[in-house]
């Protein structure tokens, strides 16, 4: 049996940069030979320490708490190195639980939208929706677009969705011209949030393309809401369902637009203009 391995012999099998053995070196958590043309040579125990050094580093610990262990291994710190493993195991387990229950609802709404309407005006109930937002100043899509990055950045650790599903903006629509006043984040899966909004009944139009359409579909609703005697109970919602994050043909984006209103009687829903 081989006692002794060159660096680029270890590197391959365990698809590691020389870079990094080299840095494991230099903290002293390898430590291999050098031979007589000064080539470093890496016996059976330095592949023991890799192996250590390998599992541990899958399991997001540091290079001090890997060298710590690596100096001073006995039975009890081999139990009390097991217990917190678990630990981790168990909280990257209970993340991949929550990502795949993210991607499975992503995968039953993108099939719901096969089945949308579009283009006409419905009235719905809907139940409390968790949210976090972002101020913005501007009407410009674009900008909007890097807000949402930004505020997705900030809410990282509490959202599991690879999807874009459940963005998009607060629409003033009590000032004179509309405004965009907020982007916005909502979902179950939020870990964490700033408010609720509210259940109750909204009216709601859903329709295809870029969403440079808003403000005009958002008038074609607000004049429905007079003529039906309705009020508005606070701002608009612009939900982008599908857009760039799942389909690079502007023509399959979906955005939604939301109205709560009051004193709804709940009578046959109206049918807009239909631009399909």
């Amino acid at each position: 049996m081989k006692q002794y391995y060159k660096i680029n012999e270890i590197a391959k099998l365990y698809n590691i940069g020389v870079d990094s053995l080299r840095y494991y070196e230099e903290l002293g958590i390898l430590q291999p030979k050098r031979g007589e043309n000064r080539y470093r040579q890496y016996s059976t125990h330095d592949i023991y320490r890799l192996n250590i050094i390998k599992d541990m580093r899958n399991l997001g610990f540091s290079m001090a708490k890997i060298k710590t262990y690596l100096e001073n291994r006995s039975i009890e710190n081999s139990l009390h190195l097991f217990e917190e493993e678990i630990k981790v195991i168990d909280q990257k387990m209970a993340e991949l639980q929550n990502m795949r229950f993210d991607m499975e609802r992503r995968k039953e709404e993108l099939l719901k939208t096969q089945k949308m309407t579009f283009d006409k005006i419905q009235v719905k109930k809907l139940p409390k929706r968790k949210c976090v937002t972002l101020k913005t100043t501007t009407n410009d899509a674009n900008d909007n677009d890097f807000l949402l990055a930004k505020l997705s950045k900030e809410y990282e650790e509490n959202l599991f969705a690879i999807a874009n599903f459940n963005t998009g903006c607060i629409i003033d629509i009590h000032a004179h011209p509309c405004h965009y006043k907020d982007v916005l984040i909502m979902g179950d899966t939020l870990l964490s949030y700033e408010f609720e909004l509210p259940q109750g009944t909204y009216l709601t139009l859903s329709y295809r393309g870029k969403k440079d359409q808003n403000f005009e579909h958002l008038y074609e609703m607000m004049a429905y809401m007079r003529k039906m005697g309705y009020e508005a109970d606070g701002d608009a919602l612009e939900l982008l369902i599908i857009d760039v994050h799942e389909t690079i043909d502007p023509k399959e984006y979906i955005t939604q637009l939301q109205i709560k209103i009051k004193n709804a009687d709940e009578k046959t829903p109206y049918c807009g203009n239909n631009r399909q």
